[in-house]
């Protein structure tokens, strides 16, 4: 007869023992590699919200033309309005028209920041405003801690509101539509995840 010997108690134990510790090590080896993972994933997608924003500030802004509008009061407006933080509205060109709509194809485009600190889109279906004319928002990027625009005028000077200020403070041509188009339009952002960014835009219909 051949007498069957099993595992002790201790032996038991010490197996548990190791094989717990090694659960832990590759559970937070695990957890690790997730949350870098995660880590990555939301970086990769802050990275793709700021060159679609990049994308579509270049084509809305390098597409500027000097054509004036009217707000939803009636009052002349020229082509492009801003300042250095509260945002820039202008009326820009190329406006995809795939369905065919009767409509021009110009629009009505600004960006300014919301409460929320998001940077938002904001179009207009109409270039002529009536009081009933509801802009249609998205919001680009989340989280901006601070905005800034500058506009590049003739003079070759950089001024941080459009149309520019005379030397006495006052708007240099008021709600005239034949104010002129800057040069360039610089946009500075700070987010929660980049600092000093900035984007330059050339202005093609400007008088240079």
């Amino acid at each position: 007869m051949h007498r069957t010997r099993g595992f002790t108690l201790v032996e038991l134990l010490v197996a548990l023992a190791v094989f717990g510790i090694m659960a832990a090590m590759a559970y937070g080896g695990l957890t690790s590699v997730i949350d870098t993972r995660e880590g990555i994933d939301r970086s990769l997608a802050r990275t793709q919200d700021l060159q679609t924003t990049l994308f579509r500030m270049q084509n809305d802004l390098e597409q500027t033309v000097s054509r004036p509008i009217r707000d939803a009061y009636g009052d002349p407006q020229p082509a492009m309005v801003g300042s250095a933080d509260t945002g820039i509205v202008f009326t820009r060109t190329g406006w995809y028209n795939p369905l065919q709509v009767p409509r021009s194809d110009m629009q009505r485009v600004g960006y300014r920041i919301d409460e929320d600190d998001n940077l938002i889109r904001v179009h207009w279906s109409v270039l002529d405003q009536a009081q009933d004319s509801t802009p249609i928002e998205q919001t680009m990027l989340e989280n901006v801690d601070t905005i800034e625009w500058r506009y590049l005028d003739a003079n070759r000077e950089w001024v941080d509101r459009w149309p520019p200020q005379t030397a006495a403070g006052s708007l240099a041509t008021g709600q005239d539509p034949d104010a002129p188009l800057p040069i360039a339009v610089e946009l500075r952002l700070d987010t929660d995840h980049w600092q000093d960014i900035r984007f330059l835009f050339q202005i093609p219909g400007a008088e240079s």
